[in-house]
């Protein structure tokens, strides 16, 4: 469960708040994630987000998560959450949410931050430089590293102004290397 709420956090640019609630009895299906908003076809998944900070006039938006050939793919970590999920817990309802921690209570932010800093001490990195904005920031971040396009970004990521440019975080390397082609270009 955890490796799917990071990857399609990550992939579907998403805000923690999208993904989990602040309380597990706070849960209302007719807001927060469930099971029924997603839906596949071939070669996409679907998440509607019923509301979000980027939607104000709570209209929903639909993300699609495509299938991609790599070894981290959304589509078929999704899919494959859920059929472990159909077999595995008891109930499966569309109305239940689609991320559910002990007792199929709705994943709460703070048990979802806690996993993944933990995940990540084990893995030689520093918990606290990770928030629950963290995969939105790092897929901006990715994307303009992989020079997608600006207007792209924007759309990837639901920012209607530039502000996603917060977001990208600049590597020295990147820094260094357009100093020498502006250089290069002075002298050719």
């Amino acid at each position: 469960m955890i490796e799917t709420a990071s990857v399609i956090s990550f992939f579907g640019f998403l805000q923690c708040g999208e993904i989990t609630v602040i309380k597990s009895e706070q849960f209302e299906p007719a807001i927060n994630l469930c099971i029924s908003d997603i839906s596949f076809t071939d070669n996409v998944a679907t998440l509607h987000l019923k509301q979000s900070k980027t939607d104000p006039f709570l209209k929903g938006i639909d993300i699609q998560l495509h299938k991609i050939n790599s070894h981290i793919c959304p589509y078929r970590v999704l899919k494959g959450y859920l059929e472990f999920r159909k077999t595995c817990i008891s109930s499966y309802q569309n109305t239940e949410p689609l991320f559910v921690s002990i007792g199929n209570l709705a994943m709460e932010r703070e048990f979802f931050i806690t996993k993944i800093r933990h995940v990540l001490e084990l893995c030689g990195y520093d918990p606290k430089n990770f928030s629950g904005h963290s995969f939105r920031r790092g897929a901006g971040t990715a994307a303009g590293q992989a020079n997608i396009q600006d207007h792209m970004i924007k759309t990837l990521g639901r920012w209607s102004s530039d502000c996603y440019l917060r977001y990208i975080r600049t590597q020295p390397t990147s820094i260094k290397h357009a100093k020498q082609q502006i250089a290069e270009s002075v002298y050719h």
